[in-house]
């Protein structure tokens, strides 16, 4: 499960990157909802949404720490399905982002525009709600009966 969340994240990310840079221009928007959501066509060299531009490539290298130190994880300690899938999110995301990174000389191409929210783009939202998921599951997690 892990490995499979992963590999679909990846998949439409670069799917949806590859079509928003061949059919929106740079730097323009296409209005999606009307004033709400436009997908506007941006390069981002800091982290998700935009947060911390310290350089593109201490970002594709954290990308690369996370991901192993997941794979590593996941290998050691195999969980249920559900936990699995949560951080395949987070794997997928990571390397999206990172492939982008790579292949974009240090930037990552961002396109959901909600106005109200720094631009962002499906690997971004796959690492967050992840990261949420897990954030979730561990304050609601019951203590084990003793």
């Amino acid at each position: 499960m892990f490995f499979a969340v992963a590999l679909v994240v990846i998949v439409l990310d670069r799917i949806t990157k590859s079509v928003v840079s061949a059919s929106v221009p740079y730097g323009t928007e296409v209005p999606v909802l009307g004033q709400l959501v436009g997908i506007t066509n941006v390069r981002n060299a800091g982290a998700a949404f935009g947060i911390a531009p310290v350089g593109p490539w201490f970002f594709f290298a954290a990308s690369l720490v996370v991901s192993i130190a997941l794979i590593v994880y996941v290998m050691r300690q195999p969980g249920e399905a559900r936990a699995n899938a949560i951080l395949g999110l987070i794997l997928g995301g990571a390397l999206g982002n990172a492939f982008d990174r790579l292949i974009n000389g240090g930037g990552v191409t961002d396109f959901i525009n909600f106005h109200f929210w720094p631009v962002f783009n499906l690997a971004d939202s796959a690492i967050t709600v992840g990261v949420v998921l897990l954030l979730a599951g561990y304050v609601l997690r019951k203590p084990n009966a003793a």
